[in-house]
């Protein structure tokens, strides 16, 4: 699949094209800043790197944050944020394959956009998938579009470590496998694809293994089994000793009654307490208003009795009147005091029968000599035993999940063994050396130095990664190992075509301004021989020592502080 053309056009309020690149079908496509050092120093930015950026998003990238992001100074161009929004621009990406036959890919370029393929629109991950078979003719679940098509398109910093581990840093050894047994077809897709399952299934075991031994403070499954052997140690010596307690049964419920009578016993009797108390009360109050009655001041009544004869002359009640109304009075209360301590005394009498009566029912069990304790003890041993037992099911759940977990493993660890029988290696080191002619022969090019690929098929087992690059030179500074990245990619290029695999038939690389211009002169003439597309956007004063006229030849695209890529 290569890249025939990129339109980007605003669609509100009117449909406009902004820009329309067509790339060179094979060979190089350049696309050239002729910003003026000066002005570019300053922090002007023509948007050079924007047209790879929208590349990239209409393969599949993420976030349009990047087209007016500067990560370096972490800053945003608001103006291009805004321009973006308000004209709600759309990039059409138009690919082809090896018979011409086009597809059309377009992304809005504005947040929360919408995705198409031709004229049907996908959400994020069906995006990606679809794209993944066209563009690599894989169904397989993994390795994920997004994992294989950074190979094709950097836009970071290249340093020599990231020619092969070009993916973010958690990135396994397992998926960087997978992806270069894809792309140098080492096994069968359908093996792959297999293998990578059941590496991950193996994964989750480890895993909840893992959660098992934190969550229940496990130190292993072997001090599972000794705890459970601790445990059922201890039930069986309580359990025979509940054994020997069990004659106890037979009087369980006559002890269970007399202790329920105790229980009643001496809930009448503190009621009885109270009510005793209480009547003591009443009788005291009576004696109290009996002897108030008693001991009245005829003297105070009188003067209360003139003193209100003063104020009222015809009264009508005598002084007599007024003694015997005060006794009353006092009567009255003693008489509702006296009604209120028959009730209580009634109830105390009864309290009285019923303790009799619980007492005469007391009496009348025959477990006397049986020691009460003993029950206590056989209840303590109930609960031990029963604590016990929850715990050795604990403990039994516990072996038993990491058990199936083990068993899991050892299943899926089988199986993986059998995958990687069928995994045959024949080929591989054909496959590695017709690559690594291309390679070297590049690399030799550029350097009169030879890099060579190669793939350890035991990487797992020395705990290595999968792929090395090696050189019998020493160390290179930064322009050459851009240079060495260049001649990888595009010998997996040319390698790819030779061997007729989906892959894209096209590599993007950004930043590649430190490359030494004899290196590029190099580079361009290499490119000159190649069935692909390279596609790269480059400072102009980088490129002017290398023929005018290859370079016009080969430009798609020329920006200026005067010609910037969105026009603002």
């Amino acid at each position: 699949m290569k890249i025939k053309k990129l339109i980007v056009r605003r669609t509100e309020p009117s449909e406009n094209i902004i820009r329309e690149i067509i790339f060179n079908e094979n060979g190089l496509s350049l696309i050239i800043d002729n910003t003026p050092e000066d002005i570019r120093e300053s922090g002007n930015s023509v948007g050079k790197s924007t047209v790879i950026k929208i590349i990239d998003l209409c393969l599949g990238a993420k976030s349009t944050k990047e087209l007016y992001y500067d990560s370096d100074t972490k800053s945003e161009n608001v103006e291009i944020k805004t321009f973006l929004s308000v004209n709600k621009v759309q990039a059409e990406l138009i690919l082809f394959d090896e018979k011409q036959k086009e597809y059309i890919i377009r992304r809005d370029l504005f947040p929360k956009g919408k995705r198409y393929i031709f004229n049907e629109s996908y959400n994020a991950n069906e995006f990606t998938k679809k794209l993944k078979e066209i563009i690599f003719k894989l169904k397989e679940d993994k390795p994920t579009f997004r994992q294989l098509m950074p190979k094709f398109i950097r836009l970071d910093n290249m340093a020599e470590d990231r020619i092969i581990k070009y993916l973010p840093l958690m990135t396994t050894n397992d998926t960087y496998d997978l992806i270069y047994c894809f792309l140098f077809q080492i096994y069968d897709e359908s093996l792959l694809n297999k293998r990578s399952e059941i590496n991950d299934k193996i994964s989750e075991c480890q895993k909840t293994i893992q959660i098992l031994e934190k969550s229940k403070s496990i130190v292993s499954l072997s001090v599972l089994k000794q705890s459970l052997e601790m445990v059922n140690t201890d039930l069986d010596v309580l359990s025979e000793k509940r054994q020997k307690l069990s004659y106890m049964d037979t009087y369980r419920e006559e002890l269970d009654n007399k202790r329920k009578l105790t229980v009643k016993i001496n809930e009448i009797q503190k009621n009885m307490q109270f009510l005793e108390f209480e009547i003591e009360n009443i009788e005291s109050s009576i004696r109290e208003l009996s002897q108030e009655k008693k001991n009245v001041n005829f003297a105070t009544l009188r003067a209360i009795y003139e003193e209100a004869k003063s104020y009222v002359p015809n009264l009508q009640k005598s002084y007599e009147d007024l003694v015997n109304f005060h006794n009353t009075m006092i009567q009255n209360r003693i008489d509702f005091i006296r009604e209120q301590l028959l009730v209580k005394q009634k109830i105390l009498t009864q309290y009285s029968e019923q303790l009799d009566d619980a007492l005469t029912e007391k009496e009348k069990i025959t477990v006397e000599v049986l020691d009460e304790g003993l029950l206590d003890e056989f209840n303590m041993l109930n609960k031990k035993i029963e604590e016990l037992s929850l715990k050795k099911g604990e403990i039994q759940q516990s072996i038993n999940l990491l058990e199936e977990q083990e068993q899991a493993r050892l299943l899926f660890s089988k199986e993986l063994n059998k995958i990687e029988e069928q995994m045959k290696s024949d080929g591989i080191e054909e496959k590695i050396k017709n690559f690594n002619q291309i390679f070297a022969g590049y690399c030799d090019k550029l350097y009169g130095e030879k890099y060579l690929l190669a793939y350890n098929e035991k990487w797992k087992a020395e705990g290595k990664f999968p792929i090395n690059i090696a050189s019998l030179g020493g160390n290179v500074g930064t322009g050459k190992k851009k240079a060495v990245i260049v001649a990888y990619d595009l010998a997996y290029m040319q390698y790819a075509i030779n061997e007729g695999i989906s892959v894209p038939k096209f590599v993007i690389h950004d930043k590649m301004e430190n490359t030494h211009i004899n290196q590029l002169k190099t580079i361009f003439e290499i490119c000159k021989g190649i069935k692909g597309q390279y596609i790269i956007p480059i400072l102009r004063e980088r490129i002017d020592k290398i023929d005018d006229k290859y370079i016009e030849k080969v430009t798609v695209l020329e920006l200026s502080s005067t010609n910037k890529f969105f026009g603002v």
